[in-house]
């Protein structure tokens, strides 16, 4: 695990811990809270005593019913001691059982069992549920003794009422006396919870910040190995967030490393090869001169008669003017090539650069057909808006000559009779201004693309090789790229990238 990915780890345990256990102790203090308000000794008491106010209701009702059953029992006896007929007994019974609410039916027996007198209230059409019990009296008269069986009733609710208030009661007592415990099991439960809840952020934490501190290791990785001098390294790119942005701009920043040290290794080369173009030039242009007056006089003082050894001399002469031409010519190209100035950048358009292109290819054309307009067809185009790039008009102007006259050459060699067609088109994007030239011709195979712009390489019988080197010298000092690959036609395709003016 990196240093990185622990500090990460280390925040979010933190603001974790302090969060959870600043609430795991406003938890603790409100549960006890609600404890100490919802169950304390004055509630309970409150609860014990309606318990009690149920009962002795009860009891009280307890208490009407044998009263009830004493008060039918003393008028009973004294219809009898009074009348001693039972037969007026039912109309007794009748208002006695609308004197008692409670009454809900009364029956005298005599000792033999048998019913003297009954009377039963009708149901209630509330459909109430009533509890009902018997309360049995004895009346001795006349020396007979009946029974009297009074049926009290009293609605079950009060009974349900009291078994609730008793179980209420019961249980908040049990709350009351395990309180302490309670509210610790349940802080206890919440402290678990806070627990799994750091675990899973802690998890959590360790998948993002591994997502997180993997690709910070490799841009630290990636730096390290851009330190030792690898700008060939690149680093993926897929989400968006700012690593993704830091990767990009990282990745951004190798590239136009790696473009500026192709730049100046290129530039370094080229000055290089100035330097020994200059010497060679040197070296040979001095002894030319008398080489070709010796020959010259050599051929000049023989007076001899013998035709045939002067017919060799002025031969021998010719030769060596010849090739002291061809040389003074190499030296000429060598010297140009050493003399090249430093491109001198000032804001231009593109499109006039064309122009001037245009206006100078029927003389490229008659000097690759050696004084006759090679049959070629050469068209050149722009956009209709200027194309505004820093430049210098005259050495960008000879560097797409350059590749002109090439490409006019290879399509004049490939349509010796007519047919070849040669393109130039200026034209931009947003961020980039473009000159291309294309052709039908044989084209340049692909294993050359990376040599035709050395120095002195050439594929060609006659040349020096310093056309496409000045090409690219030209372009890297006006911030481009010059990029060869194979044209739709056929041919070669060479395309020029200079930065818009604004751009950079």
């Amino acid at each position: 695990m990196s240093r990185f990915e622990r500090k990460i780890l280390f925040a979010i345990g933190l603001s974790v811990f302090l969060t959870l256990g600043g609430s795991i102790f406003l938890a603790r203090g409100a549960m006890r809270e609600v404890y100490r308000v919802g169950v304390n000794e004055r509630f309970g008491a409150e609860l014990v005593h309606g318990v009690e106010a149920r009962r002795g209701q009860l009891m009280a009702l307890r208490s009407g019913s044998e009263q009830a059953a004493d008060a039918v029992e003393w008028a009973v006896e004294a219809e009898l001691t009074r009348s001693r007929n039972t037969s007026k007994l039912d109309a007794l019974l009748q208002n006695l059982l609308g004197r008692y609410a409670m009454v809900q039916g009364i029956r005298v027996d005599d000792e033999a069992g048998r019913e003297v007198a009954s009377v039963a209230r009708e149901a209630d059409p509330s459909g109430a549920v009533m509890r009902t019990t018997i309360r049995e009296r004895a009346v001795e008269t006349g020396g007979a003794e009946l029974r009297i069986a009074v049926e009290v009733a009293v609605p079950e609710v009060y009974f349900e009422r009291l078994q609730e208030a008793g179980e209420v009661a019961d249980v908040y007592s049990r709350l009351q006396r395990q309180s302490a415990s309670v509210s610790d099991v349940y802080v206890w439960v919440f402290g678990f919870m806070a627990f799994l809840v750091i675990v899973v952020a802690f998890l959590i934490g360790a998948v993002v910040s591994r997502r997180v501190t993997r690709r910070v290791t490799a841009l630290a990785e990636a730096s390290r190995k851009v330190g030792a001098g690898d700008l060939t390294v690149t680093l993926p790119t897929g989400s968006t967030d700012e690593v993704t942005e830091l990767t990009q701009a990282f990745n951004d920043m190798v590239r136009d490393l790696r473009d500026s040290r192709t730049r100046i290794e290129y530039l370094q080369r080229i000055s290089a090869w100035q330097d020994f173009a200059r010497r060679l030039a040197h070296e040979i242009k001095n002894p030319l001169t008398p080489i070709q007056l010796a020959a010259q006089e050599v051929d000049d003082t023989y007076d001899g008669e013998n035709e045939a050894y002067r017919k060799k001399l002025k031969h021998a002469r010719a030769i060596i003017e010849e090739e002291v031409a061809t040389l003074r010519r190499l030296v000429g190209e060598f010297s140009a090539f050493a003399k090249l100035p430093r491109a001198d950048l000032t804001p231009s358009d593109l499109c006039d650069l064309a122009h001037s292109i245009h206006d100078s290819v029927p003389a490229i054309l008659e000097d690759v057909g050696r004084g006759t307009p090679a049959p070629v067809e050469v068209r050149v185009s722009c956009a209709t808006e200027p194309i505004r790039v820093r430049m210098d008009p005259m050495m960008l102007k000879r560097a797409v000559d350059n590749i002109l006259r090439n490409a006019i050459q290879a399509v004049y060699e490939e349509h010796p009779s007519g047919g070849g067609r040669v393109l130039v088109r200026a034209y931009c994007t947003d961020t980039a201004g473009f000159i291309e030239v294309r052709d039908n011709g044989p084209g340049i195979p692909k294993e050359n693309w990376d040599r035709v712009f050395d120095p002195y390489y050439t594929s060609k019988t006659e040349g020096t090789g310093l056309g496409l080197a000045i090409v690219k010298k030209v372009v890297l000092e006006h911030d481009g790229h010059v990029r060869l690959d194979r044209a739709h036609e056929g041919g070669a395709r060479f395309s020029i990238e200079l930065p818009l003016m604004g751009t950079r």
